[in-house]
């Protein structure tokens, strides 16, 4: 029994000794998800249950990026982001702006300089999440070492809060089976965003005014945000968040945009205006048609932007800068404040001016320059051809928009018709005018001019400025002042003076070559069309019916009156119209010839004048029947021509002179043109007598 006893223990101890055979250990795994560190100041220790980690990889690619996020203590988290997982040393640079918006996204800068947003794997980063905040790393580095599938990450970093001071992190986090959740790159959270201005609010203001810029990308840091007002450097924002900035208007500012800067991106506001401020007046009082000029800050270069009034009066800006306006006393002005705003805003108030006379005329009194025949008529002086514009040969209406359009000797001149106001489009020194060849005269002025009422003035340059050059159509922007020749085209005198018009989609024109011709274009002076060609008689007078229909007439003379109709590509024979307009002959019978011709609400309304200078206004009512006289006058104004009295005329008197000299307004009132009187030459020889006048019937 012994014997066999220790038989079965040497069998025991024989199998207990090889299990435990050393040169074949059971291995045992120590490595371990998790974080430990210090965090400005504060001790870090999170375990696995605290730590996710997202590996990011597409199919093919042999390495991906890598998010840790810890979750800290009071809903706090410290995440890094790896963007090509490789051991090695990362240094990383300041990408995004230091402080943000708690759940906003930063910016990461553009190469191209263009703010795109960003959609490739962001840079390497570090961000911890405290409310209301987030903070991006801004300097520092860590290290990655990676056995099998395990990956370290030891850190040493540096953030800064909202008031700029710097705080530190470092520590070392493992990650157990770093590349176990798998997921596509479109999936990665990239904190980015375009840097972008949305809005500003208010967009108008004194100096000291709070603006409260909106919009995407800016840092909470105010001191990453750099600010200009057009060229001028502002100081830090007053407050500051990711998607919000406030600034304080300076007092040495000057209208203009915003300029933002954060970590080396841009973008630009709209404009802000600064109210204006009226610092003084040069006189207290003024007569009417008299000057006045106002001193101060924050005007306009562009007069068209302001709007000045004495009590409730508007009043004509002859000019105006940023520090100075100057205003003329229109008739009808009463003592009262002056005024001044940028149109659309609230205005500011000045001094009180006094008015100390009646008004009067620039020109002659009405009652020496008119004499009614018949008729309901009375007449209204405009602009006269003796201010600073100069002699006005042609002018077209803007309807829609109640202005006029003059062709003057120092340029085209705007008139506002609501408040008589008048401003220089172009003066004579523009491209519009200048000719190639010797110096702009009476034949190198513009010949024809048309207002689309949607901003833009065009016009014919006369050939004779426009020699060499291939095209003498010109368009004007309103807005900026600033003029263009278009297309490649250039229309020859003659018939041109039967007018010019714009529609929305075509350019109508009139030309002498080969007989006469009606032409039609493109927007651009292109797909040129020839819809009309006649041998005989002139053509005289070029009348819009709106869109494409308009009305081509023929010859002068009452008696040999014809017109040809044109609707889009249709387009008629020559159709006699001298029987309709047999009433307005003057009342002595004698021959007349038409001076202009307009069609308003479905009605033509026309001048006629005879040789002896008496003129008849009639209309005919729906483009149908007789045209009913309205009324007769004669111009009673003269001068000496070679001698003998000779009465100022509202029509062309030589080859020179040859222009629109009759519109009608929205209203059906008439504007007729008293031409300064030239010789065969273009040279004054009268001064510069005429002007525009208004004629209510």
């Amino acid at each position: 029994m012994k014997s066999l006893f220790y038989t079965l223990l040497a069998l025991l101890l024989i199998i207990s000794g090889c299990k435990d055979d050393p040169e074949n250990p059971t291995p045992i795994d120590t490595f371990s998800t998790k974080l430990e560190g210090e965090l400005a100041g504060q001790a870090l220790k999170l375990e696995a249950s605290a730590i996710q980690s997202i590996y990011f990889s597409d199919q093919g690619e042999s390495t991906g990026a890598l998010e840790i996020t810890g979750q800290l203590p009071n809903s706090e988290r410290l995440t890094f982001f790896i963007d090509e997982v490789v051991e090695g040393t990362v240094t990383l640079t300041q990408e995004f702006p230091s402080v943000m918006g708690s759940g906003s996204f930063g910016l990461r800068k553009d190469p191209s300089g263009e703010n795109q947003k960003i959609t490739a794997t962001p840079p390497s980063f570090v961000k911890y999440s405290k409310s209301p905040n987030t903070f991006f790393a801004v300097s520092g580095k860590y290290v990655i070492k990676i056995d099998g599938n395990n990956l370290t990450l030891d850190w040493e970093i540096t953030f800064k809060d909202a008031q700029g001071n710097t705080f530190t992190s470092k520590g070392t986090v493992t990650i157990k089976e770093f590349k176990a959740n798998q997921r596509p790159r479109s999936q990665i959270n990239s904190p980015t965003s375009n840097l972008a201005i949305t809005s500003i609010s208010p967009d108008y203001g004194p100096a000291g005014t709070e603006v409260t810029i909106k919009g995407t990308g800016f840092s909470a840091l105010k001191s990453e945000n750099a600010l200009r007002l057009g060229d001028l450097v502002l100081g830090n924002p007053t407050s500051a968040s990711a998607t919000e900035l406030k600034v304080t208007v300076p007092e040495n500012g000057n209208h203009g945009k915003f300029y933002l800067t954060v970590l080396g991106a841009n973008a630009e506001s709209g404009f802000f205006y600064y109210a204006p401020i009226i610092e003084s007046v040069d006189k207290a009082a003024a007569k009417v048609a008299e000057e006045v000029v106002i001193n101060g800050k924050h005007f306009d270069a562009d007069a068209s932007l302001l709007e000045v009034k004495v009590g409730e009066k508007a009043m004509q800006i002859l000019s105006s800068s940023l520090t100075k306006i100057t205003i003329k006393i229109p008739e009808g002005t009463e003592t009262g404040k002056i005024t001044v705003a940028r149109k659309g805003k609230p205005a500011v108030e000045g001094p009180e001016l006094t008015i100390t006379a009646e008004p009067v005329n620039v020109g002659p009194p009405i009652n020496e320059v008119f004499q009614v025949v018949s008729g309901n008529l009375t007449f209204e002086e405009v602009l006269m051809n003796s201010t600073e514009y100069g002699p006005f040969w042609t002018f077209e209406i803007d309807r829609p928009n109640h202005k006029l359009y003059a062709v003057g000797s120092k340029g085209i001149v705007e008139i506002d018709l609501n408040t008589r106001s008048t401003q220089l489009i172009v003066d004579a020194n523009d491209k519009v005018y200048t000719p190639e060849l010797g110096t702009a005269a009476v034949s190198t002025i513009p010949q024809a001019l048309y207002p689309d009422g949607k901003g833009n003035l065009y016009g014919v340059k006369s050939p004779l400025a426009a020699i060499f050059a291939p095209t003498n159509i010109f368009k004007i922007d309103l807005a900026s002042k600033t003029s263009a020749m278009i297309g490649n085209t250039k229309i020859n005198a003659g018939g041109i003076f039967a007018g010019m018009y714009v529609s929305d989609e075509r350019i109508f024109l009139t030309r002498s070559q080969g007989g006469y011709d009606l032409l039609s274009f493109d927007l651009n002076m292109g797909d040129a069309k020839t819809l009309l060609n006649f041998q005989s008689k002139r053509a005289s007078e070029l009348i819009p019916m709106g869109g494409n229909k308009l009305r081509l007439i023929r010859d002068q003379k009452v008696q040999e009156l014809h017109y040809s109709q044109i609707n889009g590509a249709e387009v008629t024979g020559a159709i006699d119209w001298s029987a309709t307009v047999q009433s307005l002959r003057p009342a002595d019978g004698a021959g007349a010839e038409i001076v202009g011709m307009e069609y308003r609400n479905g009605d033509f309304i026309g001048m006629f004048a005879s040789l002896d200078s008496e003129y008849t206004i009639g209309v005919q009512a729906g483009e149908t029947g007789n045209f009913v006289k309205k009324g007769e006058f004669i111009i009673k104004q003269t001068y000496l021509r070679n001698g003998n009295t000779t009465p100022v005329l509202a029509y062309e008197i030589d080859d020179t002179l040859r222009g629109n000299v009759m519109v009608v307004d929205k209203n059906g009132d008439t504007y007729i043109l008293l031409q300064t009187p030239t010789d065969g030459q273009g040279n004054f020889i009268a001064g510069q007598i005429g002007g525009i006048y208004k004629v209510k019937m």
